[in-house]
């Protein structure tokens, strides 16, 4: 089975916005500093104050460590917080979803670590991307980290999808021009393991061409023009790969990523272009169908498609491999033993072995 949940609104975000929506009494907000003090939002939450008490965080640092997420668990520990907003990046999106489960009885960590189901109901939840690539925003993962143990995952499962969704472009075109390339790239990865897991399915496989084409014909002009026009298509194309994130499953990128972000100190987007130079690679040389498959679907050949986006990569600027990021091949057994997760979803894969050579290609 294979649907489409939340609610999705595009175009401007305002007070009326939100009035299409219920609004509890106690109401939580996630974002940034940044993002808060601009677009109109202090606006926005002073209307908001006018018929809910409202309790803004805007402390979410990358990955959103486990230790960010209780300190809001900490200081609104005695109110009941009936509806939560997220306005931000992939990071910021991700702890409110690990938020909306989490002021119950349940512990997101014991969720997290699998001691406990995930639970059935949820505080409801409006997400508002300010960046467009994670796909954080219609996805049913919750991306976090626990610091102390130098663990990276997720929390899975269909609950904690956003309820309601706003995509304004004018929220994405405030980023820097350098945070827009890396995040459109990470919706470009998105897009190209989506289809070449193994849990794909002909739906997943269509909305990644489409994606991918997107992203070709458009990324570059969003970032370099500062095109609303161009930047709406990547935005909206980010957030249907989080469908296709909820119905199929990223590739070895995002388990390797896992490890080498931390580790770097490098943000998600950064670790998954310095792989990618690796992983493409692989797949090229090992012949995996599903590459050839998805070139043929885009009407290229795979060189052709493995030229493309090495192209974009020049483009943005982002044409560099691990090593940039400070790893070299002394480190490169540690890495690949630490990988975890799903790994079989991608073909590719046979043993530590490929994650070792995807490295490799990728210095």
């Amino acid at each position: 089975m294979y649907y489409i949940k939340p609610v999705i609104s595009i175009g401007k975000v305002d007070i009326k916005s939100f009035e299409q929506f219920p609004i509890g009494k106690e109401v939580l907000i996630i974002t940034s500093k940044t993002v808060s003090q601009n677009y109109g939002l202090p606006d926005i939450f002073d209307e908001l104050r006018k018929k809910s008490s409202v309790h803004i965080f805007n402390h979410i640092r990358p990955d959103a460590p486990f230790e960010d997420l209780d300190l809001v668990l900490d200081e609104l520990k005695q109110v009941s917080i009936d509806t939560i907003i997220a306005i931000g990046g992939g990071s910021t999106i991700d702890a409110a979803k690990a938020l909306s489960i989490a002021f119950g009885d349940v512990s997101y960590k014991d969720v997290f670590y699998g001691k406990t189901p995930v639970p059935t109901t949820k505080i409801p939840l409006i997400a508002i991307p300010t960046t467009a690539g994670t796909g954080a925003e219609l996805s049913f993962g919750a991306i976090i980290y626990d610091k102390d143990n130098g663990k990276k995952g997720g929390i899975r499962g269909e609950i904690i999808q956003p309820n309601y969704v706003f995509i304004d472009a004018n929220l994405h075109n405030g980023c820097p021009i350098h945070l827009k390339a890396e995040v459109g790239f990470d919706c470009l990865t998105h897009a190209i393991e989506t289809y070449i897991s193994k849990k794909s399915n002909p739906i997943v496989r269509n909305q990644s061409v489409n994606c991918i084409q997107v992203i070709f014909q458009h990324l570059t002009k969003s970032c370099k023009e500062n095109s609303i026009e161009d930047m709406e298509k990547v935005a909206i194309a980010s957030s249907l790969m989080g469908i296709n994130l909820a119905f199929s499953s990223t590739c070895l990128p995002h388990r390797i990523q896992y490890v080498i972000g931390p580790m770097t100190g490098t943000s998600h987007a950064q670790g998954l272009i310095a792989i990618y130079k690796g992983w493409l690679q692989y797949l090229y040389n090992e012949q995996v169908d599903e590459l050839n498959q998805l070139a043929s679907d885009l009407n290229m050949s795979t060189e052709e498609f493995l030229n493309r986006v090495n192209n974009l990569k020049k483009e943005l600027n982002l044409d560099y491999g691990i090593s940039k990021l400070g790893i070299d091949l002394k480190d490169i057994d540690e890495i690949a033993s630490s990988v975890s997760g799903n790994v079989q979803a991608d073909p590719s894969y046979e043993n530590v072995e490929s994650i070792i050579n995807i490295l490799k290609l990728a210095i």
